[in-house]
C-alpha cells in the first residue's frame, strides 16, 4: 500500500501558486472515465513529476468509477493506493520526481468548485497527516465538448488558494477556467 507521504519533492513556499500541467493523453483519459461515469461523481488521486519547485506534471491518476453519487464521491485508499502504485511503478526510472499530487472527482451536476467537505477533507490531509501539500482538481464534462475545471492548492498552515491549471495546446477539447475556490453553485458562497 503507498503511503501519503512524499519521499523526495522540493516545497516550494506561498510565493507562487502551484502549477499542474496536464497533457493531452491525461486530458483524454479522463474526459474517457467522465464519460463513463455520466451524472455520478467519480475520482480518485493524481501522480505527478516535479519539474521545478511548484511546477508540476500530471502523468497518471486513478479511478473508481463504482463509489460515486449524483453529489458525493468517496475516495478510498484500498482502492486507489494500488492503481497509484502502478503508476509509480510505471515511472520509476523517474524515481523520486514522481509521486502523488492530490485528489481529483468530477462535479458532473454542479460548477466545479470545491465543497465545504471538499475543503475540509483537504485540510484536514495537509494538517494533520499526510503529505505538507496536496492539491484537488475537480473537473465536470460539459456536453461532448468543454471541460470545465478548477484546482486548489493546500498547504500545511496556510488557507487553501487556487492553483494555476496548464493545458497542453494540442489538447482535444476547449477548456473553462476562473471559478474562484470560494465560487459555490454559480454564486459566491
Amino acid at each position: 500500500m503507498v503511503s501519503l507521504q512524499r519521499r523526495s519533492w522540493t516545497s516550494w513556499g506561498s510565493i507562487m501558486p502551484l502549477s499542474l500541467t496536464i497533457p493531452p493523453a491525461q486530458w483524454s483519459a479522463m474526459r474517457e472515465c467522465l464519460e463513463t461515469g455520466g451524472l455520478r461523481e467519480i475520482g480518485g488521486w493524481l501522480a505527478a513529476e516535479q519539474l521545478a519547485p511548484g511546477k508540476f506534471e500530471l502523468v497518471g491518476f486513478t479511478v473508481d468509477l463504482a463509489v460515486g453519487t449524483y453529489n458525493r464521491f468517496a475516495s478510498l485508499p484500498t482502492t486507489h493506493g494500488a492503481q497509484l502504485d502502478g503508476i509509480l511503478a510505471a515511472n520509476a526510472d523517474r524515481s523520486g520526481r514522481v509521486d502523488y499530487l492530490g485528489e481529483w472527482h468530477s462535479h458532473p451536476t454542479f460548477p466545479p468548485a470545491p465543497s465545504e467537505i471538499d475543503l475540509a477533507a483537504m485540510t484536514k490531509m495537509v494538517e494533520e497527516s499526510g503529505p505538507s501539500f496536496a492539491t484537488l482538481l475537480i473537473v465536470r464534462l460539459l456536453g461532448a465538448a468543454v471541460l470545465q475545471a478548477t484546482l486548489t492548492t493546500f498547504q500545511r498552515g496556510l488557507p487553501p488558494e487556487q492553483g494555476q491549471l496548464i493545458i497542453d495546446h494540442d489538447r482535444q477539447a476547449p477548456v473553462l477556467f476562473g471559478l474562484d475556490v470560494n465560487t459555490k453553485n454559480g454564486r459566491q458562497s
